[in-house]
């Protein structure tokens, strides 16, 4: 079913609801950053034993974890090292005041 979802929907709305509270939302690139150690930045395809579980295969690091963290520990620094892709959806939000109707606020 995850197959089926709308991502250009979801990422609309994300950047959308994110704009009218404050915050922004930036794309980072995917690639790697579930099998990338966040300790040692060492790759290989047999560091997720399993869906949960991350155990780095380098030699001198043997960093284990959650995978879930592991992987949003390298979206983070992806981020801070400015590999973000701004603006996630490509457009800017409009905020406006609560009580004034859309029709009035052109």
């Amino acid at each position: 079913s995850i197959s089926q979802e709308a991502w250009g929907r979801t990422v609309t709305m994300l950047t959308y609801k994110a704009g009218r509270y404050g915050g922004t939302l930036h794309k980072v690139p995917a690639p790697h950053t579930s099998r990338r150690c966040s300790a040692c930045g060492f790759i290989t395809p047999g560091s997720r034993q399993d869906q949960a579980t991350f155990v780095c295969k380098n030699p001198g690091c043997g960093w284990s974890g959650n995978a879930d963290y592991n992987a949003a520990r390298n979206i983070l620094h992806l981020y801070r090292m400015g590999h973000a892709l701004v603006p996630a959806a490509g457009r800017a939000v409009v905020r406006r005041d609560k009580r004034v109707k859309p029709a009035t606020a052109r």
